[in-house]
Protein backbone atom coordinates (compact mmCIF):
# COMPACT_ATOMS: atom_id res chain seq x y z
CA UNK A 1 0.00 0.00 0.00
CA UNK A 2 1.14 3.41 -0.61
CA UNK A 3 -0.12 6.34 1.29
CA UNK A 4 -1.05 9.93 -0.67
CA UNK A 5 2.08 11.54 0.62
CA UNK A 6 3.17 15.03 -0.47
CA UNK A 7 5.70 15.53 -3.06
CA UNK A 8 7.81 18.74 -3.47
CA UNK A 9 9.24 20.71 -6.18
CA UNK A 10 10.04 19.80 -9.96
CA UNK A 11 10.09 16.45 -9.77
CA UNK A 12 6.64 16.01 -8.01
CA UNK A 13 5.34 13.04 -9.73
CA UNK A 14 8.02 10.73 -10.16
CA UNK A 15 8.51 8.01 -8.61
CA UNK A 16 12.54 7.11 -6.67
CA UNK A 17 14.21 3.86 -6.54
CA UNK A 18 16.72 2.85 -3.95
CA UNK A 19 19.17 -0.07 -4.98
CA UNK A 20 21.69 -0.40 -2.07
CA UNK A 21 21.85 -1.39 1.28
CA UNK A 22 21.52 1.79 3.34
CA UNK A 23 23.38 2.08 6.36
CA UNK A 24 23.21 5.28 8.72
CA UNK A 25 25.17 5.61 12.48
CA UNK A 26 23.82 3.23 14.83
CA UNK A 27 23.75 5.29 18.57
CA UNK A 28 23.33 4.02 21.98
CA UNK A 29 23.17 5.76 25.30
CA UNK A 30 24.04 4.90 28.91
CA UNK A 31 21.79 7.51 29.75
CA UNK A 32 22.48 8.00 34.16
CA UNK A 33 19.61 7.11 36.07
CA UNK A 34 17.50 10.54 36.42
CA UNK A 35 13.69 11.13 37.60
CA UNK A 36 11.89 12.03 34.83
CA UNK A 37 10.22 15.81 34.26
CA UNK A 38 13.97 17.08 36.13
CA UNK A 39 17.31 18.68 34.91
CA UNK A 40 20.77 17.60 37.14
CA UNK A 41 23.78 18.79 36.22
CA UNK A 42 26.27 16.77 34.06
CA UNK A 43 30.31 17.60 33.25
CA UNK A 44 31.59 20.82 32.88
CA UNK A 45 32.46 22.16 29.34
CA UNK A 46 36.49 22.78 28.66
CA UNK A 47 36.02 26.68 28.47
CA UNK A 48 32.22 29.13 29.78
CA UNK A 49 30.40 30.00 26.76
CA UNK A 50 27.59 32.47 26.20
CA UNK A 51 26.18 32.89 22.31
CA UNK A 52 27.85 29.70 21.25
CA UNK A 53 26.23 26.96 18.59
CA UNK A 54 25.66 23.42 19.40
CA UNK A 55 25.01 20.96 17.04
CA UNK A 56 23.94 16.80 16.77
CA UNK A 57 26.24 14.85 14.77
CA UNK A 58 25.05 11.57 13.11
CA UNK A 59 27.55 9.62 15.60
CA UNK A 60 25.26 11.22 18.32
CA UNK A 61 27.82 13.51 19.66
CA UNK A 62 27.38 17.04 20.23
CA UNK A 63 29.73 20.06 18.78
CA UNK A 64 30.24 22.97 20.57
CA UNK A 65 31.68 26.47 18.68
CA UNK A 66 32.46 30.10 19.57
CA UNK A 67 30.81 32.20 22.49
CA UNK A 68 34.05 31.62 24.38
CA UNK A 69 36.47 34.33 25.96
CA UNK A 70 39.22 32.38 27.47
CA UNK A 71 39.86 30.17 24.20
CA UNK A 72 37.73 32.30 20.96
CA UNK A 73 39.07 29.42 18.57
CA UNK A 74 38.33 26.50 20.76
CA UNK A 75 35.50 24.13 19.96
CA UNK A 76 34.74 21.17 21.76
CA UNK A 77 32.40 17.41 22.02
CA UNK A 78 29.78 16.66 24.14
CA UNK A 79 29.73 12.90 24.35
CA UNK A 80 26.52 11.14 25.48
CA UNK A 81 27.42 8.14 26.61
CA UNK A 82 29.70 9.15 29.24
CA UNK A 83 28.18 12.66 29.74
CA UNK A 84 31.72 15.05 29.33
CA UNK A 85 32.83 17.49 27.41
CA UNK A 86 36.68 17.19 25.16
CA UNK A 87 38.07 19.63 23.00
CA UNK A 88 38.22 18.61 19.51
CA UNK A 89 40.52 20.61 16.55
CA UNK A 90 40.31 24.95 16.75
CA UNK A 91 38.95 26.82 14.82
CA UNK A 92 40.33 28.83 12.10
CA UNK A 93 39.30 31.99 13.69
CA UNK A 94 37.32 33.02 17.22
CA UNK A 95 33.46 33.25 16.87
CA UNK A 96 30.74 34.60 18.79
CA UNK A 97 27.54 34.90 17.34
CA UNK A 98 28.14 32.82 14.58
CA UNK A 99 26.09 29.55 13.21
CA UNK A 100 26.66 25.75 13.19
CA UNK A 101 24.39 24.19 10.03
CA UNK A 102 25.10 19.97 9.83
CA UNK A 103 24.80 19.38 5.92
CA UNK A 104 23.48 16.65 4.27
CA UNK A 105 27.41 14.68 4.51
CA UNK A 106 27.48 15.04 8.03
CA UNK A 107 29.90 18.22 8.08
CA UNK A 108 29.07 21.11 9.92
CA UNK A 109 29.14 25.01 8.53
CA UNK A 110 30.59 27.29 10.62
CA UNK A 111 29.72 31.09 9.40
CA UNK A 112 29.90 34.60 10.30
CA UNK A 113 29.69 35.91 13.71
CA UNK A 114 32.02 38.53 15.44
CA UNK A 115 35.57 38.42 17.08
CA UNK A 116 37.26 42.13 17.10
CA UNK A 117 34.53 43.13 13.95
CA UNK A 118 32.08 41.38 12.09
CA UNK A 119 33.18 38.30 10.07
CA UNK A 120 32.34 36.90 6.66
CA UNK A 121 34.63 34.04 7.10
CA UNK A 122 33.11 30.11 6.83
CA UNK A 123 34.46 26.90 7.94
CA UNK A 124 33.79 23.13 7.97
CA UNK A 125 34.07 20.95 10.74
CA UNK A 126 35.02 17.39 9.74
CA UNK A 127 33.69 14.77 12.49
CA UNK A 128 35.90 12.21 10.66
CA UNK A 129 38.88 13.98 11.31
CA UNK A 130 38.11 16.27 14.48
CA UNK A 131 39.54 19.49 12.44
CA UNK A 132 38.22 22.81 11.03
CA UNK A 133 38.87 23.92 7.10
CA UNK A 134 38.23 27.30 5.93
CA UNK A 135 35.74 27.41 3.40
CA UNK A 136 34.20 30.46 0.76
CA UNK A 137 34.03 34.29 2.17
CA UNK A 138 30.73 35.34 2.80
CA UNK A 139 29.13 38.24 0.34
CA UNK A 140 28.77 40.21 3.31
CA UNK A 141 29.35 40.05 7.10
CA UNK A 142 26.94 38.27 9.31
CA UNK A 143 26.10 38.51 12.73
CA UNK A 144 23.45 36.80 15.06
CA UNK A 145 22.00 35.42 12.05
CA UNK A 146 20.49 31.86 11.07
CA UNK A 147 21.83 29.27 9.30
CA UNK A 148 19.27 26.55 7.43
CA UNK A 149 19.76 23.55 5.54
CA UNK A 150 17.21 23.75 2.65
CA UNK A 151 15.77 20.43 1.18
CA UNK A 152 17.72 21.06 -2.00
CA UNK A 153 20.90 21.07 -0.02
CA UNK A 154 22.05 24.60 0.18
CA UNK A 155 22.04 26.75 3.29
CA UNK A 156 20.02 30.00 3.36
CA UNK A 157 21.85 32.27 6.01
CA UNK A 158 19.39 35.36 6.78
CA UNK A 159 19.00 37.70 9.83
CA UNK A 160 22.66 38.73 9.70
CA UNK A 161 23.31 42.25 10.89
CA UNK A 162 26.64 44.79 11.16
CA UNK A 163 26.49 48.47 12.63
CA UNK A 164 24.93 51.24 11.18
CA UNK A 165 27.44 53.74 9.19
CA UNK A 166 28.36 55.94 12.07
CA UNK A 167 28.36 53.31 14.87
CA UNK A 168 24.86 54.66 16.20
CA UNK A 169 23.98 53.41 19.65
CA UNK A 170 22.20 50.38 19.48
CA UNK A 171 21.60 50.39 15.33
CA UNK A 172 22.05 47.66 12.93
CA UNK A 173 21.57 47.06 9.37
CA UNK A 174 20.35 43.88 8.05
CA UNK A 175 22.88 42.63 5.62
CA UNK A 176 21.70 40.48 2.48
CA UNK A 177 20.44 37.26 3.20
CA UNK A 178 22.94 34.49 1.22
CA UNK A 179 22.92 30.71 0.10
CA UNK A 180 25.45 28.39 0.96
CA UNK A 181 26.76 25.75 -1.93
CA UNK A 182 28.42 22.96 -0.40
CA UNK A 183 29.01 21.47 -3.79
CA UNK A 184 31.62 24.53 -4.58
CA UNK A 185 31.91 26.07 -1.39
CA UNK A 186 30.90 29.27 -2.66
CA UNK A 187 28.18 31.94 -1.54
CA UNK A 188 26.06 33.62 -3.05
CA UNK A 189 23.07 36.63 -2.77
CA UNK A 190 19.94 34.75 -2.24
CA UNK A 191 18.07 38.03 -3.21
CA UNK A 192 16.79 40.84 -0.85
CA UNK A 193 14.15 40.69 1.94
CA UNK A 194 10.54 41.97 0.90
CA UNK A 195 10.10 44.22 3.37
CA UNK A 196 13.11 46.85 4.22
CA UNK A 197 10.63 49.37 4.90
CA UNK A 198 13.14 51.00 7.83
CA UNK A 199 13.07 50.25 11.79
CA UNK A 200 14.03 52.98 14.39
CA UNK A 201 16.46 50.40 16.22
CA UNK A 202 17.76 48.13 13.57
CA UNK A 203 18.13 50.32 10.64
CA UNK A 204 17.05 49.54 7.73
CA UNK A 205 15.29 46.02 8.70
CA UNK A 206 13.62 44.52 11.45
CA UNK A 207 15.33 41.09 10.94
CA UNK A 208 18.30 41.30 12.74
CA UNK A 209 18.35 38.14 14.71
CA UNK A 210 15.19 36.69 13.10
CA UNK A 211 15.34 33.00 13.88
CA UNK A 212 14.27 30.82 10.57
CA UNK A 213 12.07 27.96 10.41
CA UNK A 214 12.15 25.36 7.47
CA UNK A 215 8.72 24.44 6.78
CA UNK A 216 7.05 21.08 5.02
CA UNK A 217 6.32 22.89 2.24
CA UNK A 218 9.77 23.79 1.21
CA UNK A 219 9.44 27.19 1.93
CA UNK A 220 11.54 29.10 5.47
CA UNK A 221 9.39 31.44 7.56
CA UNK A 222 11.58 34.81 9.04
CA UNK A 223 9.80 36.14 11.54
CA UNK A 224 10.84 39.31 13.38
CA UNK A 225 8.72 41.91 12.23
CA UNK A 226 5.31 42.71 12.37
CA UNK A 227 5.31 41.26 8.80
CA UNK A 228 6.61 37.80 8.86
CA UNK A 229 8.32 36.96 5.27
CA UNK A 230 8.69 33.62 3.75
CA UNK A 231 11.69 32.87 1.36
CA UNK A 232 10.70 30.29 -1.36
CA UNK A 233 13.74 28.38 -2.40
CA UNK A 234 11.67 27.48 -5.75
CA UNK A 235 12.03 30.86 -7.10
CA UNK A 236 14.87 32.22 -5.01
CA UNK A 237 12.73 34.95 -3.44
CA UNK A 238 10.94 36.59 -0.19
CA UNK A 239 7.51 37.49 -0.23
CA UNK A 240 5.48 38.62 3.01
CA UNK A 241 3.07 36.89 4.87
CA UNK A 242 0.78 37.04 7.81
CA UNK A 243 0.45 39.81 10.37
CA UNK A 244 2.26 38.63 13.53
CA UNK A 245 0.50 39.30 16.85
CA UNK A 246 3.22 39.48 18.97
CA UNK A 247 4.17 42.54 20.56
CA UNK A 248 0.51 44.79 20.15
CA UNK A 249 0.28 47.44 22.88
CA UNK A 250 -1.82 50.30 22.18
CA UNK A 251 -2.74 49.64 18.75
CA UNK A 252 1.11 49.63 17.76
CA UNK A 253 3.54 46.90 17.09
CA UNK A 254 7.15 46.54 17.01
CA UNK A 255 9.54 44.25 16.02
CA UNK A 256 10.16 41.24 18.19
CA UNK A 257 13.53 39.78 18.10
CA UNK A 258 15.58 36.84 20.26
CA UNK A 259 12.37 34.70 20.32
CA UNK A 260 12.34 31.28 19.35
CA UNK A 261 10.82 29.54 16.32
CA UNK A 262 9.97 25.54 16.82
CA UNK A 263 7.99 23.42 13.84
CA UNK A 264 5.49 21.60 15.77
CA UNK A 265 4.69 17.79 14.99
CA UNK A 266 1.03 18.90 13.83
CA UNK A 267 3.09 21.45 10.83
CA UNK A 268 2.67 24.77 12.77
CA UNK A 269 5.03 26.82 14.18
CA UNK A 270 5.38 28.22 17.43
CA UNK A 271 6.56 31.23 18.52
CA UNK A 272 7.64 32.89 21.91
CA UNK A 273 8.89 35.37 23.57
CA UNK A 274 11.37 37.96 22.93
CA UNK A 275 11.74 41.66 23.21
CA UNK A 276 10.95 44.77 20.85
CA UNK A 277 12.04 48.49 20.86
CA UNK A 278 12.50 50.46 23.82
CA UNK A 279 13.32 47.10 25.84
CA UNK A 280 9.61 45.35 25.94
CA UNK A 281 10.31 41.61 27.20
CA UNK A 282 7.14 39.57 25.79
CA UNK A 283 5.23 36.62 26.99
CA UNK A 284 3.83 36.52 24.32
CA UNK A 285 3.17 33.41 22.19
CA UNK A 286 1.24 32.95 18.66
CA UNK A 287 1.22 29.86 16.16
CA UNK A 288 2.10 30.46 12.75
CA UNK A 289 -0.08 28.01 9.84
CA UNK A 290 1.41 27.22 6.61
CA UNK A 291 -1.56 26.51 5.29
CA UNK A 292 -3.22 29.82 6.05
CA UNK A 293 0.08 32.19 5.83
CA UNK A 294 -1.61 33.41 9.27
CA UNK A 295 -0.61 34.20 12.74
CA UNK A 296 -2.77 33.73 16.10
CA UNK A 297 -2.14 34.47 19.41
CA UNK A 298 -1.46 31.50 21.63
CA UNK A 299 -2.01 31.76 25.37
CA UNK A 300 0.82 33.28 26.92
CA UNK A 301 3.72 31.65 28.53
CA UNK A 302 4.32 31.85 32.77
CA UNK A 303 6.75 34.44 32.45
CA UNK A 304 8.18 36.87 30.47
CA UNK A 305 11.60 35.48 28.33
CA UNK A 306 14.56 36.96 26.32
CA UNK A 307 17.28 34.49 24.46
CA UNK A 308 15.53 31.53 25.49
CA UNK A 309 15.78 28.05 24.07
CA UNK A 310 12.45 26.18 22.85
CA UNK A 311 12.98 22.41 22.49
CA UNK A 312 10.70 20.00 20.39
CA UNK A 313 10.75 16.68 22.85
CA UNK A 314 9.74 13.74 21.06
CA UNK A 315 6.13 13.49 22.35
CA UNK A 316 5.25 16.84 20.83
CA UNK A 317 5.29 19.28 23.29
CA UNK A 318 7.70 21.88 23.41
CA UNK A 319 10.54 22.82 26.37
CA UNK A 320 11.04 27.04 26.83
CA UNK A 321 14.20 27.03 29.03
CA UNK A 322 15.89 30.10 30.15
CA UNK A 323 16.07 33.07 28.97
CA UNK A 324 15.97 37.53 30.61
CA UNK A 325 12.91 38.24 32.60
CA UNK A 326 13.96 41.76 32.91
CA UNK A 327 10.69 44.08 32.49
CA UNK A 328 10.98 47.22 30.32
CA UNK A 329 11.84 50.41 31.83
CA UNK A 330 8.61 52.07 31.45
CA UNK A 331 5.96 49.86 32.49
CA UNK A 332 5.55 45.77 33.08
CA UNK A 333 4.04 44.88 29.79
CA UNK A 334 1.19 43.24 31.51
CA UNK A 335 3.00 40.54 33.00
CA UNK A 336 3.52 40.09 36.89
CA UNK A 337 6.40 42.51 37.66
CA UNK A 338 7.32 40.34 40.91
CA UNK A 339 8.73 38.18 37.72
CA UNK A 340 10.48 41.04 36.49
CA UNK A 341 14.39 41.66 36.93
CA UNK A 342 14.53 38.01 38.65
CA UNK A 343 17.29 35.23 37.34
CA UNK A 344 14.64 33.03 37.13
CA UNK A 345 15.22 29.81 36.73
CA UNK A 346 11.94 28.10 36.08
CA UNK A 347 10.98 26.15 32.73
CA UNK A 348 8.04 25.77 30.86
CA UNK A 349 6.34 22.98 28.76
CA UNK A 350 4.19 23.86 26.12
CA UNK A 351 1.36 21.36 25.16
CA UNK A 352 0.24 21.79 21.62
CA UNK A 353 -2.77 19.87 22.26
CA UNK A 354 -4.21 22.03 24.63
CA UNK A 355 -2.12 25.33 23.40
CA UNK A 356 -1.06 26.20 27.05
CA UNK A 357 2.25 26.60 29.00
CA UNK A 358 2.79 24.66 32.18
CA UNK A 359 5.13 25.14 34.62
CA UNK A 360 8.22 23.00 34.65
CA UNK A 361 11.37 21.46 36.46
CA UNK A 362 13.63 24.52 37.31
CA UNK A 363 16.91 24.52 35.65
CA UNK A 364 20.24 23.63 38.14
CA UNK A 365 21.53 27.55 37.23
CA UNK A 366 19.81 30.85 35.64
CA UNK A 367 21.33 30.66 31.87
CA UNK A 368 20.54 32.94 28.75
CA UNK A 369 21.84 32.89 25.31
CA UNK A 370 22.24 29.07 25.60
CA UNK A 371 21.75 26.52 23.97
CA UNK A 372 19.72 23.23 24.06
CA UNK A 373 19.76 20.01 22.15
CA UNK A 374 18.39 16.88 21.76
CA UNK A 375 19.87 14.78 22.13
CA UNK A 376 19.68 10.80 20.04
CA UNK A 377 18.40 8.94 23.56
CA UNK A 378 15.28 12.05 24.08
CA UNK A 379 16.75 14.02 26.56
CA UNK A 380 17.95 17.44 26.03
CA UNK A 381 21.53 18.49 27.22
CA UNK A 382 21.54 21.87 28.40
CA UNK A 383 24.85 24.23 27.79
CA UNK A 384 26.49 27.22 28.81
CA UNK A 385 24.97 30.65 28.30
CA UNK A 386 25.00 33.98 30.97
CA UNK A 387 24.67 33.63 34.13
CA UNK A 388 23.38 37.23 34.56
CA UNK A 389 20.26 39.16 33.35
CA UNK A 390 22.44 40.55 30.48
CA UNK A 391 24.24 37.39 29.80
CA UNK A 392 27.68 39.13 30.70
CA UNK A 393 29.15 36.11 32.68
CA UNK A 394 29.10 32.86 31.02
CA UNK A 395 29.80 29.57 32.46
CA UNK A 396 31.21 26.32 31.82
CA UNK A 397 28.82 24.41 33.06
CA UNK A 398 25.87 21.81 32.01
CA UNK A 399 22.88 20.41 32.46
CA UNK A 400 20.38 17.28 31.36
CA UNK A 401 16.55 17.34 31.27
CA UNK A 402 15.35 13.88 31.14
CA UNK A 403 11.41 14.45 29.44
CA UNK A 404 8.50 12.88 31.40
CA UNK A 405 8.21 10.48 28.04
CA UNK A 406 11.68 9.31 27.16
CA UNK A 407 11.79 8.47 23.93
CA UNK A 408 14.93 7.55 21.25
CA UNK A 409 14.91 8.81 17.57
CA UNK A 410 13.76 6.61 15.20
CA UNK A 411 16.93 5.09 13.01
CA UNK A 412 17.39 3.15 9.63
CA UNK A 413 19.95 1.01 9.05
CA UNK A 414 18.52 -1.12 6.34
CA UNK A 415 16.55 -0.44 3.09
CA UNK A 416 16.56 -3.56 0.64
CA UNK A 417 14.94 -3.97 -2.49
CA UNK A 418 13.52 -6.80 -4.73
CA UNK A 419 15.67 -5.98 -7.87
CA UNK A 420 18.48 -4.22 -9.32
CA UNK A 421 16.63 -2.50 -12.25
CA UNK A 422 13.29 -1.22 -12.80
CA UNK A 423 11.38 -0.13 -16.09
CA UNK A 424 8.81 2.71 -16.36
CA UNK A 425 5.21 0.63 -15.97
CA UNK A 426 6.75 -1.93 -13.77
CA UNK A 427 6.94 -1.97 -9.82
CA UNK A 428 9.10 -2.32 -7.36
CA UNK A 429 9.17 -3.82 -3.08
CA UNK A 430 11.37 -2.13 -0.76
CA UNK A 431 11.92 -3.62 3.00
CA UNK A 432 13.30 -0.99 5.68
CA UNK A 433 14.40 -1.68 8.71
CA UNK A 434 16.68 -0.04 11.70
CA UNK A 435 15.84 0.99 15.61
CA UNK A 436 12.85 1.78 16.76
CA UNK A 437 10.55 1.42 13.63
CA UNK A 438 7.23 0.01 13.90
CA UNK A 439 4.69 -1.04 11.13
CA UNK A 440 2.76 2.47 11.58
CA UNK A 441 6.42 4.55 10.70
CA UNK A 442 6.52 7.11 7.65
CA UNK A 443 9.43 8.02 5.48
CA UNK A 444 10.53 10.95 3.89
CA UNK A 445 13.31 10.78 1.52
CA UNK A 446 15.89 13.28 -0.21
CA UNK A 447 16.92 12.55 -3.74
CA UNK A 448 18.47 14.13 -6.99
CA UNK A 449 16.93 13.13 -10.38
CA UNK A 450 18.33 12.78 -13.87
CA UNK A 451 19.58 15.79 -15.35
CA UNK A 452 19.46 18.12 -12.19
CA UNK A 453 21.91 19.05 -9.38
CA UNK A 454 19.77 20.10 -6.30
CA UNK A 455 18.06 17.76 -4.68
CA UNK A 456 14.54 17.30 -4.33
CA UNK A 457 12.27 16.07 -1.22
CA UNK A 458 9.17 13.64 -1.11
CA UNK A 459 7.38 14.00 2.08
CA UNK A 460 5.51 10.36 3.40
CA UNK A 461 6.91 8.10 0.64
CA UNK A 462 6.50 5.26 2.28
CA UNK A 463 4.17 3.94 5.76
CA UNK A 464 4.95 0.10 6.70
CA UNK A 465 8.67 -1.77 6.39
CA UNK A 466 7.92 -3.48 3.70
CA UNK A 467 5.74 -2.04 0.35
CA UNK A 468 5.39 -1.98 -3.02
CA UNK A 469 5.69 1.63 -5.40
CA UNK A 470 4.86 1.53 -9.10
CA UNK A 471 6.91 3.08 -11.67
CA UNK A 472 4.25 5.31 -13.97
CA UNK A 473 4.46 5.76 -17.45
CA UNK A 474 6.43 8.58 -18.13
CA UNK A 475 9.23 8.73 -15.58
CA UNK A 476 12.47 10.29 -16.31
CA UNK A 477 15.12 7.42 -17.76
CA UNK A 478 18.40 7.59 -16.43
CA UNK A 479 20.64 7.90 -12.52
CA UNK A 480 18.60 8.12 -9.35
CA UNK A 481 20.29 9.38 -6.78
CA UNK A 482 18.70 8.70 -2.81
CA UNK A 483 20.97 10.98 -0.56
CA UNK A 484 19.08 11.24 2.35
CA UNK A 485 16.36 9.14 4.80
CA UNK A 486 13.93 10.37 7.69
CA UNK A 487 11.67 8.14 9.46
CA UNK A 488 9.52 10.12 11.69
CA UNK A 489 6.14 8.57 13.65
CA UNK A 490 3.76 11.30 12.87
CA UNK A 491 2.51 11.93 9.63
CA UNK A 492 2.25 15.69 10.04
CA UNK A 493 5.92 15.70 11.53
CA UNK A 494 8.92 16.42 9.28
CA UNK A 495 11.20 18.10 11.86
CA UNK A 496 14.04 15.51 12.42
CA UNK A 497 17.23 15.43 10.29
CA UNK A 498 17.74 13.10 7.27
CA UNK A 499 20.19 10.12 7.45
CA UNK A 500 22.51 10.55 4.87
CA UNK A 501 22.88 7.18 2.11
CA UNK A 502 24.13 7.08 -1.25
CA UNK A 503 22.44 4.95 -2.89
CA UNK A 504 21.17 4.87 -7.53
CA UNK A 505 19.67 3.10 -9.67
CA UNK A 506 19.25 3.84 -13.88
CA UNK A 507 15.38 3.45 -15.13
CA UNK A 508 14.96 2.46 -18.30
CA UNK A 509 12.17 3.11 -20.70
Amino acid sequence: MKPSGKRLGPLADLPVLILSLLVVFVYTSSAVAQAPGTFIPTGNMTTPRESHTATLLLNGKVLITGGSQELPASAELFDPVTNTFTPTGNMTTGRFGNSATLLPDGRVLIAGGYYFGYLDSAELYDPATGTFTATGHMVTTQNWHTATLLNNGKVLIAGGGRECPGGADGCLIADRPELYDPATGTFTIAGDYADRSGDPWFGTNGLVGAPLTLLPNDNVLIAAEPTAEIYDPSTKTFRLTGQMTRGTEDGQQTPAIFGTQTLLTNGRVLLTGGEEFEWTWLNDAELYDPSTGKFTASHKMTRIRSGQTATLLRDGMVLIAGGDHSCNYWNSGGVDVSRCDAEDVGTEIYDPVTDIFNAGANLTTYRINHTATLLMDGRVLVVGGGTDMRGFWPTNSAEIYTPSLLAPAQIVTNLRFDRTNAATGGSYSVNISGSNLTPETFFDIRFIGPGHTDSDVVLNWQRELAASHGVPAGTATGSWTINGVRAHQIETDHTGNFAPVSATITVSP
